[in-house]
């Protein structure tokens, strides 16, 4: 079971489960390919992440990776604006449905 759980990710239910499997999903792809990148092109990939602040343990599992880098907030996951609309609006609809 990997560490934090669903609940801590999905941060006070803004994120659902699928946008979680799909922010560790994606992530995952980014990490599996930083990895292979730094194996094909050492010098050029120090030049390249020398700034980056992803501390990334390619000893871990590239979908631990993703979800670590998540709950660290060195990883975001990026809404549709006609999502982030539609969050609101249901957020003020039940809202208003409980006063």
């Amino acid at each position: 079971m990997v560490k934090p759980s669903i609940s801590e990710l999905s941060k006070g239910n803004t994120y659902n489960r699928y946008m979680l499997v799909m922010m560790a999903a994606k992530g995952a792809k980014y990490v599996t390919d930083r990895e292979v990148f730094q194996k094909e092109h050492s010098e050029k990939a120090e030049l390249l992440y020398a700034n980056s602040d992803l501390e990334i343990d390619f000893n871990n599992k590239p979908v631990k990776n993703a979800i670590k880098l998540f709950h660290e907030g060195k990883m975001q996951i990026k809404l549709p604006e006609e999502t982030i609309k539609a969050m609101e609006e249901h957020d003020k609809t039940t809202l208003n449905e409980v006063e």
